[in-house]
């Protein structure tokens, strides 16, 4: 046996020719017809749960809706505003019917001294006035005011909610007036002296 034979052999391997082809990523270049399950355990609720595509509404449909919507709404506004008058106008109202409270309050209170008068011209003597004149007096002038503040409550919400408000300053009006007058009617009718002089022919 010679050297040759025994030694072991020194030719080198052959490496393998490199392999260009871009590596398989997500089953891209995975053999027709393979499919990867993966593992129970790595499974989670939310990712294995079904999720529902959003529905979407046809824009036609949703524009409709959108024009229905802001026409009714703005129909409705212009149908309640009240015109550019009537504010100011409620205003005046209130302040002439604040004027006018006070000019009746007054003449309440100077009620009796009108009675005298009248006395004196009819030659009837002294004026003396019946226990319930006073107190038909105050209850007249606290009425007087509570309707002037009611009116002017009234008036000023339907104001603030754009509404017409003219005509409640007149209706407190009316309602002033006949409290006067049905005052002065008490008051005149609990004089038996006044009452005889106008009922003599």
């Amino acid at each position: 046996m010679t050297m040759a034979e025994n030694a072991p052999d020194q030719t080198p391997a052959a490496t393998p020719p490199v392999d260009y082809r871009p590596q398989p990523r997500y089953g891209e270049l995975a053999p027709e017809g393979w499919t990867w399950t993966p593992p129970q355990d790595e499974q989670s609720p939310a990712a294995s749960a079904p999720v529902d595509p959003p529905t979407a509404l046809p824009l036609g449909s949703a524009q409709r809706d959108a024009a229905s919507v802001s026409a009714t709404g703005t129909g409705t506004a212009t149908g309640k505003a009240a015109p550019s008058w009537d504010r100011p106008l409620t205003i005046s109202l209130l302040f002439l019917g604040l004027l006018g409270t006070f000019f009746t309050i007054s003449m309440l209170g100077s009620l009796p001294e009108a009675l005298q008068m009248l006395y004196t011209q009819a030659e009837l003597g002294d004026y003396s006035p019946a226990a319930s004149v006073a107190p038909l007096i105050l209850a007249g002038s606290i009425g007087q005011a509570v309707v002037w503040l009611a009116t002017a409550v009234s008036s000023v919400l339907l104001v603030i909610k754009s509404k017409r408000a003219f005509y409640v300053p007149l209706i407190g009006g009316v309602v002033a007036f006949v409290l006067l007058v049905a005052t002065m009617a008490v008051v005149l009718a609990g004089d038996t002296a006044l009452l005889d002089y106008f009922s003599q022919p």
